[in-house]
């Protein structure tokens, strides 16, 4: 239960912050890592928002397993992300799960990307 508050404290003090839509960030960590700060994935992405090693290092995260350190991170990405692709939903989404260079390069997005998008808006839909 008190990791459950800080998880949610943090996320809505950083999408406060960093001007992101509270609702799409929760969507997104239940997505990324059913809001397990230890979750690591088979690409060795980390932590709740499930941030690979470079990204952390970009986004200056020295513990991507901390918490606070790893919401805050991933918010200001998303944000990135969602400034990137000037509002675009969809496309800021597809740009965690390829990369953003992908997403620019090929002008869109796979099919499994897509239902990956889906998954996400499906969850936001419920919060």
């Amino acid at each position: 239960a008190e990791e459950s508050k800080k998880i949610s404290e943090s996320i809505v003090r950083n999408t406060r912050k960093y001007g992101v839509n509270a609702k799409l960030a929760t969507a997104w960590f239940q997505r990324e890592s059913r809001f397990n700060p230890q979750a690591v994935s088979s690409s060795g992405a980390v932590g709740i928002g499930q941030l690979l090693p470079s990204t952390s290092q970009n986004l200056k995260i020295s513990d991507p397993y901390d918490i606070e350190q790893n919401i805050a991170g991933s918010v200001r990405y998303i944000k990135y992300l969602v400034d990137r692709f000037k509002g675009k939903t969809a496309n800021a989404i597809a740009a965690y799960f390829e990369g953003p260079n992908a997403i620019t390069r090929q002008g869109g997005f796979s099919a499994k990307t897509k239902l990956y998008i889906e998954d996400i808006l499906r969850a936001y839909q419920t919060i």
